[in-house]
This record gives structure tokens, sequence and C-alpha cells, in this order.
């Protein structure tokens, strides 16, 4: 395997977030810390209102802020996303930023294995513009560099 000094720099990284519209903390992802137990609690909404949004970006550009949304009977609603939402974001939105900045054929895709990125629908679009060889995700067979780079990184 020839070695490719510039790869990390192509990995597009990409994830979702959810924007909370009531100012409630995702505390997955947010912590606060104290030197005491203040034994407080703050009752919030069972599902508050929010907006997902979702983003990629390599050392050269930012993609995206797409949102997940349906057009509701009052307009746009924020939506899950599952696989086909997903499998639309990405054939409707990502591929053509990305044919508009002429770039479809180097970036290597990079997502996490949540269920919505391994449905069969997105892993097929995937493997038509990136293949196998330019995805890097749980569930797809990615010939990661340093596995063969004798570095002992697994």
């Amino acid at each position: 395997m020839e070695v490719d000094n510039t790869w990390p720099w192509n990995i597009l990284w990409t994830d979702e977030a959810h924007f909370h519209l009531q100012g409630s903390v995702n505390t997955q992802n947010c912590r606060i810390w104290a030197r005491e137990n203040p034994f407080q609690m703050q009752p919030l909404p069972l599902h508050s209102q929010k907006v997902t949004v979702w983003c990629g970006f390599t050392a050269a550009f930012i993609v995206g802020r797409f949102f997940c949304e349906e057009i509701g009977p009052l307009g746009p609603v924020t939506c899950t996303v599952n696989g086909i939402r997903y499998e639309s974001l990405l054939r409707n939105q990502l591929i053509p930023a990305l044919q508009k900045r002429e770039c479809v054929d180097s970036p290597i895709f990079m997502q996490d294995g949540a269920p919505p990125h391994i449905a069969t629908p997105v892993k097929q679009l995937l493997n038509l513009y990136f293949g196998n060889d330019r995805i890097i995700s749980p569930h797809f067979p990615t010939a990661w560099p340093f596995a063969t780079s004798g570095c002992g990184i697994t």
C-alpha cells in the first residue's frame, strides 16, 4: 500500500447535532463541575422543541448547515433522523454541494455508526459516490492507513 501523506487532510468529518429552542442543554455533550452537589433539579419538557443540523468539514472547507426538517401544514418542522431522511439529505444536499465545489472525487467520507448512517440506502449511496476506499464508518471495509504503517495503532 502506497502511503498518502495528504490522506488526513482530505477527511470529510460529519455529524449532526440537536439545538433545543427552550434553552435546555444536552447533558451528554455538556458537563458542569462543582465542588459540592447543589441537589437542585430543573424540570424540562420530555420532548422540547429543537432544530437538528447536519454539517461536515475538511481541512479546506465546511459543507452544510443542513437542517433535518419536513414540510408540515404550517411550514418546515424539525424531524428525527432516520435512514430514509439521512439518505435524502446526503443525496439532495451534500452531494450537490460537493459537486458545486468540484470535489466529489477527493474527500474521504467519515461518519459514526448511528443506525441511520448504516441503513442500506445510505450505504449504497455512499458506495456510489465515495466507494469503499473513501468511507470511514462502521460496517464499511475501510483500509485504514495506520493498520499497515507498523505504528501499532488499532
